[in-house]
């Protein structure tokens, strides 16, 4: 079993992103999290039997995850309103709602 503490800067990640990021590599290894000073510290333990490199890569792939979750939340946000507007034009033409 392998353990690493990787700290990451609440500034820039929430818990929530980090939270969908570890979810992706549940059979991989658990993540533990715990707050401190604008860090966000992640305590990962592996779960089964794999060697270190393979844990490394892991590790290193959950990092790319992170930040692909985070960028897709800004996005997300950035887009709300558009989305929104396509939505309501979508459905208001739809023919569901009697118009008076």
């Amino acid at each position: 079993m392998h353990n690493l503490v990787v700290i990451f800067d609440e500034r820039i990640y929430s818990v929530l992103t980090l939270q969908k990021a570890a979810y992706r590599f549940i059979s991989y290894f658990a993540c533990n999290f715990s707050l401190t000073e604008n860090q966000i510290q992640c305590e990962i333990e592996s779960t089964g039997n794999m060697t270190l490199e393979a844990f490394n890569a892991k590790v290193h792939d959950f990092k790319k995850e992170v930040l692909d979750q985070h960028l897709r939340e800004k996005i997300r946000v950035e887009t709300d309103d558009i989305r929104n507007l396509i939505l309501s034009v979508a459905f208001s033409s739809t023919g569901l709602q009697k118009v008076e």
